[in-house]
């Protein structure tokens, strides 16, 4: 029942009533579930509560060794972490965000927040896959940092794993998330035997941060890169006519990354990072602001647009891995969970179908699965442009196009309009699933 409403989600389905256009293609799905029974079994899932929800996580987690395994055997090995135009190779990386999902009627626990009216989710995505790892539905006025639900989320998210990916982690989120209490549990993980955990986690400017930068020496500040690895500058409003030419007067640097760690733990005021773990290093970026931003009093001084963020990323590293340049641009695309997060509102999370609570978690639950089978369709069976597709593509290129599913001679055969632009690609993952050796 609840593969068939995540296999309904991924086609599109945006309430439990989208779940008839399965039941009408019984020659492709066999015998559905009724709309009442689905109603029936997501209230069955939400009055079993946290223990209903911890089976079908540890179903999904089975599910996932399987296919791990298979997409592991395809690529060679599981997906790197993209970090410029660098790849990180056998890294296992979270991105924890929270976002809001508007309510347009009274839910329970759909509460007013600083984005309107609704509730407020914490999710954990992988950054390999593209795959949602753990969820939790929350009250609409829950805080952004809240320090149990990110230590929740967090184990939930580990846990969620194969254990073979486990050891190697990085663990990244946004300044709106960070709490001291996450940075402690993060510096403890990172400091088990046998176990590498490296952190990226935003950091708030203040009046600290602000005296420290202001004592950075120009010559500090590293011009950073942009996402193909080049330096982020542009061309001056008066250079020479050649626009390869190499004149520094002909460039302006957009960007600049600093490490602040030093000042602020050996600076003229003390160590003002002692309550903090001593693996963290602090990181500044200042970048010169788009037409329209709004600027603090303290960035107005110089025109600059700072951020920062903490790392525990060890001080004696080497390679690309260990210029500020890369470990700014390792940050920046913590970023990439927006896009998750953006997709995944078109995957069930958007829209929550009851007036309870509890059958809505039920929903997020079966919709992080739907998310979960979309990424693995694109690991296991697509190429190309296809690999890389958001779930509106996907549905229809792939999952909306016209097709028959034909029995004869002990085999299935699918026929699909020989016109259609994408019928090889659906052909071919056709081929690709059928051959996927069956789970144990």
């Amino acid at each position: 029942m609840v593969a068939d409403l995540a296999c309904a989600i991924a086609d599109g389905a945006e309430v439990i009533s989208d779940f008839r256009v399965m039941g009408d293609q019984q020659e492709l799905f066999g015998l559905v579930a009724s709309v009442p029974t689905c109603w029936r079994a997501l209230n069955e899932i939400a009055a079993g509560g946290s223990r209903a929800l911890a089976r079908i996580t540890t179903a999904v987690s089975t599910a996932r060794r399987q296919a791990w395994a298979q997409i592991a055997a395809r690529h060679g090995c599981l997906p790197g972490v993209q970090v410029a135009d660098k790849m990180l190779e056998g890294v296992t990386c979270i991105r924890l965000d929270a976002t809001v999902t508007t309510a347009h009627s009274d839910k329970e626990l759909a509460e007013a927040n600083f984005k309107g009216f609704g509730h407020h989710p914490l999710l954990a995505y992988c950054d390999n896959t593209g795959e949602p790892l753990a969820g939790m539905l929350r009250k609409g006025s829950a805080g952004s940092n809240t320090v149990a639900d990110h230590l929740q989320i967090l184990e939930a998210a580990i846990t969620a794993l194969p254990p073979a990916y486990r050891r190697r982690l990085m663990v990244t989120c946004d300044g709106a998330g960070a709490s001291h209490g996450l940075i402690e549990r993060l510096d403890t993980l990172a400091a088990r035997p046998g176990h590498q955990l490296i952190y990226s986690v935003g950091w708030e400017l203040g009046e600290r941060e602000r005296a420290a930068i202001r004592l950075v020496p120009e010559q500090a500040w590293q011009i950073a890169i942009g996402p193909d690895g080049e330096v982020r500058e542009r061309r001056a409003d008066d250079p020479c006519p050649d626009r390869r030419c190499a004149h520094r007067r002909c460039w302006v640097e957009e960007a600049h990354v600093a490490e602040l760690t030093g000042l602020l733990r050996q600076g003229p005021a003390g160590d003002q990072l002692a309550g903090w773990p001593a693996t963290m290093r602090v990181f500044a970026r200042r970048e010169r602001p788009h037409p329209g931003a709004q600027l603090t009093l303290f960035e107005a001084e110089d025109g600059w647009r700072y951020s920062l963020w903490v790392t525990n990323l060890p001080a004696h590293l080497r390679g690309w891995r260990a210029s500020p340049a890369y470990i700014d641009a390792a940050h920046r695309v913590h970023a990439r969970v927006e896009d998750c997060v953006r997709t995944g509102k078109h995957t069930g999370i958007g829209k929550f179908p009851s007036q309870a609570f509890a059958l809505n978690q039920a929903w997020l639950a079966v919709a992080l699965i739907a998310t979960t089978l979309l990424a693995w369709l694109r690991l296991l069976a697509l190429d190309s442009s296809l690999a890389k597709a958001e779930p509106k593509t996907l549905r229809y290129r792939i999952l909306h196009a016209a097709g028959r599913l034909v029995h004869g001679g002990r085999k299935r055969r699918l026929k699909i309009s020989a016109t259609w632009p994408w019928a090889p690609a659906i052909v071919t993952a056709w081929h690709k699933i059928t051959a996927l050796p069956h789970p144990p």
